[in-house]
C-alpha cells in the first residue's frame, strides 16, 4: 500500500517539474552567448592576423625581388672596380684591389642605377612606402630595407607604428672576391 502512495507522489511531483525554471533559461542563453562571442571574437582576430601576415608576405617578395637585383649588379653587371669611376670588367686591375672600397663604389653605382633610398611601391593596388639605408663596410655593402604603410594605404594609421617589415643583410661585390683571390 505505502507503495502505491509513493507511485502516486512520484507521479504527481514530476508532473510538476516538467520544463526549465525561468532562472534556468537564462542562465543558458548566457553561457551560449559566451561562446557565441568568444567564437566571434576568435574568427576577427584570426581575420586580422590573416591580413597582417599577407602585407609582410608582400613586403618581404618585394624586398626579396629588390635584393635579386641588386646582388645581380654586385656579381654579374660589376666586376671589378677602377681606381678613377665605377666598375669594369678588367679582372687584373691590381691597383683597383689595393683601394677596397667597393660598397662605397657599389652603393654610388646602385644610386646611379635609380635605386634610390626612398619611394613607393604599388603591390595589388596597396602603396607601400619604403626605405633603403645602404652602408658601405670595408668590401661590403649594408642594406637596410624598411616597408611601411603609405599614407594612402587603408591599414595606415596616423598615431601609430605604420611598420611592415624590416631587414638588414650585406651584400659583397664580386670584385672584392676577385681581388682577394689575387
Amino acid at each position: 500500500m505505502w507503495i502505491r502512495l509513493l507511485l502516486a507522489k512520484w507521479k504527481s511531483d514530476s508532473k510538476e517539474e516538467e520544463g526549465f525554471s525561468l532562472l534556468e533559461v537564462l542562465v543558458t542563453i548566457l553561457v551560449i552567448t559566451g561562446f557565441v562571442l568568444g567564437a566571434l571574437q576568435a574568427t576577427v582576430l584570426a581575420t586580422l592576423f590573416r591580413v597582417t601576415a599577407r602585407d609582410r608576405q608582400e613586403a618581404a617578395n618585394w624586398i626579396q625581388q629588390d635584393l635579386e637585383l641588386i646582388r645581380f649588379h654586385a656579381y654579374s653587371r660589376l666586376d671589378m672596380p677602377t681606381p678613377s669611376s665605377g666598375f669594369t670588367t678588367s679582372v687584373n686591375n691590381t691597383q683597383a684591389c689595393t683601394n677596397r672600397q667597393y660598397g662605397t663604389r657599389l652603393r654610388d653605382y646602385l644610386i646611379a642605377q635609380g635605386f634610390n633610398n626612398t619611394g613607393t611601391v604599388n603591390i595589388d593596388n596597396r602603396i607601400y612606402s619604403i626605405s633603403r639605408s645602404y652602408t658601405p663596410v670595408n668590401n661590403t655593402l649594408r642594406i637596410e630595407y624598411r616597408v611601411e604603410y603609405a599614407t594612402n594605404h587603408p591599414r595606415y594609421s596616423s598615431s601609430g607604428n605604420n611598420l611592415v617589415s624590416q631587414l638588414t643583410t650585406e651584400v659583397l661585390p664580386n670584385a672584392a672576391i676577385n681581388c682577394q683571390q689575387q
